[in-house]
């Protein structure tokens, strides 16, 4: 018997950040399907899974005014973090995971010193790490690597996860949402940002402001929570989506969810993403800024690419071949999905 259940309009709430797809989309994306279709080291079975996350869709929506060679390194980074899941995800034990998690870090720590031979993905990791990272100007890659670190670690722990789990002691949201914020990858997107706009922001008076670090976390969780929800048949089609903020919402106690009852946990979600987008918005009117005119129009710039990296991500949720949700516009506004 099929799963119904209905996803309520998201893009409707984030109405008021969404813009136009980057016009540099289409050479990105011919560029994106040329590699794919050159690399001798892709079985069928993972260029099809390549072509399917239409990583150029994503990093044209993110990053919807950037140009054209700003948005190709965004999509190398993007690139790596697609290898580093595929390398990590179900099956691979948590050993694997760390092992590879290492090279992915690796890759990006040490693009600027000597280069030993490698071979299979460690190579492409290599490669496409010291392209990133030379491109990106000295004083973004710290903030790039740092952010990319936290990835490395929130995936290594989602594997952890899944070796531990237990469907009748189950991790708590609390716990989940210190993993996911890692693992979605939402930071590297931000660092991304402000190197491609040159945006300096002072790390004592305004990075770490804590309104400011509010709404970081609340950006990253309005991804995560976007992503968990339009994920959530893909990842229950594959295992169960055991690690989906919908499955831990209905195994949570403080919740009052029942489990199996996917159409309630998906309002819980939906629910938590209008709370969490009202406490970026409340955060963002409580900063100090206002009289600074040198500050208060890069804050103001800072807050925009945050929300391009969200509404960017929603956009290509409901149309990537990824997910496969919604056929036609009539059908995303519906909502309903079928697994």
């Amino acid at each position: 018997m099929s799963i119904e259940f209905r996803i309520p309009d998201l893009l409707d709430l984030v109405e008021e950040y969404r813009k136009p797809l980057n016009p540099n989309f289409d050479a990105l994306d011919a560029g994106f399907q040329k590699w794919i279709e050159d690399a001798a080291f892709l079985s069928a079975t993972h260029k099809k899974a390549w072509k399917h996350a239409e990583l150029p869709l994503l990093i044209a929506r993110a990053f919807p005014e950037a140009d054209a060679a700003h948005l190709k390194v965004c999509l190398e980074s993007m690139m790596m973090f697609l290898i580093l899941e595929q390398l990590t995800d179900t099956p691979a034990t948590s050993a694997v995971s760390k092992k590879w998690a290492n090279e992915f870090v690796e890759a990006l720590q040490q693009a600027e010193a000597p280069q030993t031979k490698k071979e299979g993905p460690v190579a492409i990791l290599r490669l496409l790490g010291t392209q990133v990272i030379t491109a990106i100007d000295p004083p973004y890659r710290a903030g790039y690597i740092a952010s990319n670190v936290l990835l490395a670690e929130g995936v290594v722990q989602e594997a952890l996860d899944r070796e531990q789990y237990d469907e009748n002691n189950s991790i708590s949201l609390e716990a989940y949402l210190a993993t996911r914020r890692k693992s979605i990858g939402a930071l590297p997107f931000h660092d991304l940002a402000l190197w491609t706009w040159q945006l300096e922001l002072p790390d004592a008076e305004v990075l770490k402001n804590p309104h400011i670090q509010l709404m970081v976390q609340a950006s990253v969780d309005l991804v995560l929570l976007a992503n968990d929800i339009y994920s959530y048949r893909k990842e229950y089609l594959e295992d169960g989506a055991k690690h989906n903020y919908v499955t831990v919402a209905m195994h949570d106690p403080k919740t009052a969810l029942k489990p199996g009852d996917i159409q309630a946990a998906i309002d819980y979600t939906a629910k938590e993403f209008v709370d969490t987008l009202a406490r970026l918005k409340e955060n963002k009117a409580l900063l100090p800024f206002g009289d600074n005119a040198d500050l208060a129009p890069k804050v103001e710039r800072y807050t925009e690419l945050m929300m391009d990296s969200v509404a960017g991500n929603i956009e290509w949720s409901v149309a990537c071949k990824r997910y496969s949700l919604f056929p036609d516009e009539a059908a995303r506004k519906a909502g309903l999905v079928k697994i």
